[in-house]
């Protein structure tokens, strides 16, 4: 007959300043989370209104040869600039 002795290690507690440093780390990471999130809807919204004031300095140019073509392009720069 044999005999297996299993050790169990004690648990040790986890040190009390790792809890708060994990709590800041995750405060800090959701900040960083929101404020790229607002970086790019800002940059979008950018890219959106210089496209838009483009194809308006386009239709500007052709509206002596074609008012309707130049409407419809106007119209369409105003749906691509209030598009989410």
């Amino acid at each position: 007959m044999t005999t297996i002795s299993v050790q169990v290690p004690v648990r040790a507690p986890a040190p009390i300043a790792a809890r708060v440093a994990s709590e800041a780390f995750l405060a800090f990471l959701s900040w960083a989370r929101a404020v790229a999130a607002q970086r790019a809807a800002g940059q979008l919204r950018s890219a959106r209104l210089l496209e838009a004031a483009k194809v308006r300095i386009y239709a500007q140019r052709i509206s002596s040869q074609d008012p309707r073509f130049a409407a419809d392009l106007l119209a369409a720069a105003d749906r691509h600039e209030l598009m989410s």
